[in-house]
């Protein structure tokens, strides 16, 4: 049995910092794997004005590379 009298563990600054920190680390976490159940995670997914154009562009240059057939190189003499 715990004694009632006892006073409840207060962490310090120090503990209150590595909380947080561990907090926002799962919550962010959490919207990233489109858990959050209060974000319409439609409004960010649709719409291309929110994409990160350098991305986009690697994987289009990618995608180009991909279908491209494979040739040997030219010999240099």
């Amino acid at each position: 049995e715990e004694d009632e009298d006892e006073d409840p563990h207060v962490p310090d600054a120090a503990e209150r910092a590595m909380l947080r920190e561990e907090f926002t680390s799962r919550m962010y976490q959490r919207f990233l794997d489109g858990e959050d159940g209060d974000f319409d995670y439609s409004q960010v997914d649709e719409n291309p004005d929110l994409d990160n154009l350098d991305i986009v562009s690697r994987d289009a240059e990618e995608r180009y590379f991909d279908e491209e057939e494979p040739s040997d190189a030219p010999q240099l003499e």
